[in-house]
């Protein structure tokens, strides 16, 4: 079996991120290449002056430099694949849209989140978002939440 050789894998560091990226793996041709990618969504603190609100530009650039050693020890635990690592700001569902758009992957490998039918109701999905959207194929891992 040949596999996909450019496949983009959004990483969010919860407790199912390695069975999606062995996910990934297993589909991945032999010289495939992987792009771990992170999301930091803008955060709640934000700094108001005369200029407006605007979030702390250090907090976001420490997130962002804690997330790519983490993105970095990820890839460490398998050396025989080759990964790209990215780490972007912004809202889940549109920066893995946009990532798609840049690097124009074969293939979105990503997780779901079993939530309850009120809670995909009230905040969407991420993965909905990215399967009705994205222009290559998507697969999605089943995440039960109480793995």
């Amino acid at each position: 079996m040949r596999g996909f050789d450019n496949i983009l894998v959004p990483i969010d560091f919860s407790d199912p991120s390695a069975k999606i990226l062995n996910t990934a793996l297993r589909a991945a041709s032999d010289e495939g290449k992987l792009t771990l990618l992170h999301v930091v969504e803008y955060l709640p603190l934000v700094t108001e002056s005369t200029f407006g609100v605007y979030p702390h530009r250090k907090d976001l650039e420490q997130i962002k430099n804690l997330s790519r050693r983490k993105l970095e020890a990820a890839a460490r635990q398998h050396p025989d694949h080759a990964f790209e690592l990215l780490v972007r700001e912004g809202k889940p569902a549109s920066a893995i849209l946009e990532s798609v758009a840049e690097l124009g992957p074969d293939l979105v490998v990503m997780g779901t989140h079993g939530r309850s039918r009120l809670d995909h109701l009230l905040i969407g999905s991420v993965a909905e978002r990215v399967v009705r959207k994205a222009p290559c194929n998507v697969l999605l891992v089943h995440v039960d939440p109480r793995e």
